[in-house]
């Protein structure tokens, strides 16, 4: 690949890292000044102008960091606006420009056939390849009527093909070109719309922006004491296999969590571009103020104190977590089961990262872990802690269970990233054989341990009977309880066995196809077990956990909100 002959190998060499990182986040501040001057000399500009602007000052980042190369993106430009403005609209267009995008992608990877991470012109091609993708799926959505269209895709749909300057500057905005994040093109159409408005301009935010970008920049700095001294190399060297076990998992903790802060400062810096320039704007509505969240791609509050592997999900990558949850997982509801749709989506994902092994074993040991995590929260609400313990004993517990819930999730999370960060099987398999596959065992103990407590007590359940009681009596009930501990003794004496049943029901519903669970009985059981499983959270774990019943992405309905 040519290269651009600015040198800047002296920088590199101080910072102690690579040129073509050094260029990359280069660019990223590059992004501050281009969204000011925008904001100061283009405010009476028409939209032309800016649709111009955006495709200069993108095309010139991506010479800077890639030369010649920059052509590969060009080319989907085209390829991209000649086929939405001949089929766009048709699925055909959407079948096409999923294989022209992907297709690409992948023949990239296998020709560079590189077995590290290495940054090149297939990282902003990346977040290209979904941009349009996402592109043909809305202008296809838009040409439905709008009671067959969902609430989100109201949010996103066309009902026109963009023209060619509307592509490109689409494409080249400097938010989100390198490393995203995702955004439709109505939100972008949204932004120029505002921004050349006589009405309502967005804020600059520059204080907001600053924020971003300081709290991206200490994520840096953290990675950066990753590379020093905890380098992933260092876990297939002799040293490593010296290390006694705990001292092991201890190394692979905390280099999980510092691994993974070059992601979070690089969406963070490029989220305050996004801010300052308006594309970020959402405006306010029903007397809520308008804000700049449109390209959050990461909630660090949420992220940090994050105890299972839902709430990473919520906080983690969230433009990128929405795009695949819109645009695959919902998709493949014609299958009929949460769990294919499951696989098929992270698969999906390994695939856009990368041809090596380490994506794939990353990604689905994901699916194994949530599901894993899933079972061992709803097994710990069975645990009749408040009937055992005293009031304070209760508050004590509680705050065990989450300073261990945090401990093992960001453990396991960074048992996960091994093979991501090592990508080629012998290395990752030689980490995990070091570990002796303890994560896998773990997580596979607890779904093995979740369908025997499952089968035990649905033949407990058949061996006593169920008592069939009606929503009506249920929230009569609800309404007359005025403590977590009647609904604890309603759960574990008179309803135990309902409960049960009812929980049995709901994971066959992850399974099996939805025209399976159409019994009236199980549909009245299932109402049951909302109503008591909410109040044992509140029993068990407090109130603050409540949301921990609804809150894996993949699996929420069409109101998702991050």
């Amino acid at each position: 690949m040519a290269t651009v002959s600015f040198s800047i190998s002296p920088l590199a060499e101080a910072l102690g890292t690579s040129e073509e990182a050094v260029r990359l986040i280069l660019s990223l501040l590059l992004g501050y000044p281009l969204a000011i001057f925008q904001r100061l000399f283009l405010t009476k500009a028409p939209p032309t102008a800016y649709h111009v602007y955006y495709t200069l000052a993108g095309l010139s980042i991506m010479y800077f960091n890639f030369g010649i190369a920059t052509y590969h993106s060009a080319l989907s430009v085209i390829v991209n606006w000649a086929l939405l403005h001949l089929l766009g609209g048709s699925f055909r267009s959407v079948v096409l420009s999923f294989i022209y995008n992907m297709g690409t992608l992948l023949l990239h990877y296998y020709l560079l056939g590189t077995t590290t991470y290495v940054i090149n012109f297939t990282t902003p091609q990346c977040v290209l390849t979904l941009r349009l993708i996402g592109l043909a799926w809305d202008i296809y959505d838009g040409t439905k009527s709008p009671e067959k269209q969902s609430e989100s895709q109201k949010k996103v749909v066309l009902n026109r093909s963009p023209t060619l300057l509307e592509v490109s500057g689409f494409v080249y905005h400097f938010g989100g070109l390198m490393v995203g994040p995702q955004f439709p093109m109505k939100q972008y159409l949204f932004s120029i719309g505002v921004l050349t408005s006589a009405e309502e301009k967005p804020p600059i935010s520059i204080m907001l922006a600053l924020q971003k970008l300081a709290t991206g920049v200490v994520y840096l700095c953290l990675f950066t004491l990753q590379t020093i001294y905890l380098p992933d190399d260092y876990m297939i060297s002799q040293g490593f296999e010296d290390l006694d076990l705990l001292s092991r998992w201890g190394f692979v903790f905390i280099w999980g969590r510092l691994f993974v802060c070059k992601l979070v400062g690089v969406w963070l810096i490029s989220e305050g571009a996004c801010i300052i320039c308006g594309l970020a704007y959402t405006p306010g509505s029903d007397g809520n103020p308008s804000r700049m969240d449109a390209c959050q791609n990461m909630k660090v509050v949420s992220y940090e104190l994050s105890g299972s592997p839902d709430e990473l999900i919520q906080s983690f990558n969230i433009s990128t977590n929405t795009w695949l949850l819109s645009y695959i997982y919902k998709r493949m509801r014609f299958l009929g089961m949460r769990l294919v749709s499951h696989v098929v989506t992270l698969s999906y994902l390994g695939i856009w990262h990368g041809l090596l092994s380490g994506y794939q074993a990353a990604f689905l040991f994901e699916v194994a872990w949530v599901r894993g995590a899933r079972e061992l929260e709803e097994m710990a609400r069975r645990v009749p802690v408040s009937r055992v313990l005293s009031a304070a004993g209760v508050r004590i517990v509680r705050w065990v269970a989450l300073a261990f819930r945090w401990l093992f999730t960001w453990t396991i999370f960074g048992y996960m990233l091994v093979p991501f960060a090592l990508l080629v099987a012998d290395k990752w398999i030689k980490v995990y054989t070091s570990l002796h596959w303890i994560g896998h065992l773990l997580i596979g103990g607890v779904l093995v341990m979740s369908v025997v407590v499952r089968s035990f007590a649905r033949r407990r359940a058949t061996g006593r009977g169920v008592e069939m009681t009606s929503p009506q009596t249920v929230t009569q009930s609800s309404a007359s309880s005025k403590t977590a501990q009647t609904f604890v003794t309603m759960a574990t004496e008179s309803k135990t066995t309902s409960w049960n049943i009812a929980n049995v029901s709901d994971d066959s519903s992850d399974d099996e196809t939805t025209t399976k669970n159409s019994c009236v009985q199980e549909d009245i059981l299932e109402k049951q077990e909302d109503t008591v499983t909410q109040n044992l959270v509140a029993a068990y774990l407090g109130p603050s956990q409540t949301q921990l019943l609804d809150k894996f992405v993949w699996e929420k309905g069409e109101n998702v909100r991050h």
